[in-house]
């Protein structure tokens, strides 16, 4: 069975749930049938989540509540949000009350293995919405056709909410990953090999990580002068240790080293310092969270060839200045970072880097979504000296010169018709 990692804040049955899974049930009645039932007075749950989440199969399993397509329109409003964890990832499933059950808000957890498949995932997330839903079912007439089943395994009770105290990789994940693919025509021919490997540790007081990634990609043209042959190798080897500091403090030393012909570098290497500051506890930053980081350290280049600047390699102290707001509440979600960076040893040469995504529920039905992002450049030590051919320019194959980045994106949502979205029908 899915082992969910289900942890309760408010409800006090905390240890009934915590090792029980019930069904639904009257007299032999499963869950499609109280689904009929559902539809005439069911509880109306409106789900938002933007990842990790199959609604079709949601409603294809849970079938004893009704599913609305806007917020107004429900009872209970259930808000899934995300984030990282040394295993892989751990959902926030918030279930706020609505109307009548105002106030009667209950917080679960499911904790995702990355060796989990798609499968597993979902029937884990689908696990923590019933339970969740039990909370506010209680209240309504269909609690009189509740069952409470114990699911037993091979030793008795599984415990659902049960993690392995004795853990042989000691919190250890590794990730190993690979990927050749190649297609052509007539007049073109295109190969590319990557891989990547990992390895992290993650606890309450410490993250480690490390990981290296590599790419290599050729691409060969027929043009009417001749073949044009474009040849692109990457990699980066990179490995970080984090120590907690309490709820709103964390330190952290972090180094590198890469190459790329896009960027000139044969070499790069760095290695970092810093301190970061949450203004809200750490606990909290599925919800919202206000960082200000602080990094000082080293860089060092050893350039393909030789610069504007007339280097082949050198050496600089940096450092880097980051302000990061994330919330995700149920009137939609925002992220903004503010990023500069400098060379100490020269403050003429810095980058300066914003970064803004909203999606916004005004009303009924309508959202909009807003993003853009914008550089001023002042940083670009490794552009090459020698002059680029057009077909270099045309096809990006080297970083050209500039002073500024832009990107912006706007969009509209608008849907309206019957509030209910219950029925799953896959045909074509």
């Amino acid at each position: 069975m899915v082992r969910c990692g289900l942890r309760k804040v408010l409800l006090p049955a905390r240890t009934i749930l915590g090792a029980l899974v019930f069904s639904f049930g009257l007299g032999g009645v499963g869950e499609e049938a109280l689904g009929q039932a559902a539809t005439a007075d069911g509880l109306r749950v409106f789900i938002d989540c933007g990842r990790g989440c199959d609604f079709d199969f949601l409603r294809r399993e849970i079938v004893f509540v009704d599913y609305v397509r806007d917020r107004q329109d429900a009872e209970v409003h259930v808000l899934v949000t995300d984030q990282g964890s040394g295993a892989g990832r751990q959902f926030t499933l918030d279930f706020i009350g609505l109307g009548d059950f105002s106030g009667r808000d209950v917080r679960y957890f499911y904790s995702e293995s990355r060796t989990n498949t798609d499968d597993e995932t979902r029937r884990g997330i689908a696990q923590v919405l019933r339970v969740g839903f039990l909370h506010y079912i209680i209240e309504t007439p269909l609690a009189q056709q509740i069952e409470i089943a114990a699911v037993r395994g091979r030793d008795g009770l599984d415990q659902v909410m049960s993690q392995p105290d004795d853990d042989p990789w000691d919190f250890w994940v590794f990730r190993v990953r690979a990927n050749a693919r190649a297609s052509g025509e007539a007049s073109r021919r295109d190969r590319r090999v990557e891989g990547s490997a990992s390895a992290n540790r993650t606890t309450e007081d410490w993250i480690l990580r490390a990981e290296v990634d590599g790419e290599y990609r050729d691409r060969v043209t027929e043009l009417s002068t001749g073949a044009f042959v474009d040849v692109r190798r990457s990699y980066e080897l990179e490995g970080q240790v984090v120590k907690s500091l309490g709820e709103h403090w964390g330190a952290s030393i972090r180094g590198d080293t890469s190459g790329s012909t896009y960027l000139n570098q044969d070499q790069r290497i760095r290695l970092l310092h810093g301190i970061e500051y949450n203004i809200f506890p750490y606990s909290e930053s599925s919800r919202r969270s206000l960082t200000i980081a602080y990094e000082v350290g080293v860089e060092s280049f050893d350039y393909a060839s030789e610069t504007i600047f007339g280097k082949t390699e050198e050496t600089l102290a940096t450092h880097e200045i980051d302000g990061t707001f994330d919330v995700e509440q149920p009137w939609g979600d925002s992220r903004v970072r503010v990023r500069y960076n400098a060379y100490l040893g020269d403050f003429g040469k810095y980058r300066t880097s914003f970064f803004g995504d909203l999606s916004f529920r005004i009303v009924r039905g309508f959202s909009v979504f807003v993003s853009g992002s914008s550089s001023l450049i002042r940083d670009q030590l490794y552009l090459t000296k020698r002059d680029l051919t057009d077909e270099e320019i045309l096809i990006e194959r080297r970083q050209l010169a500039t002073d500024s980045r832009y990107r912006v994106s706007f969009g509209v949502s608008y849907t309206f018709g019957s509030i209910f979205n219950n029925v799953v029908n896959p045909r074509f």
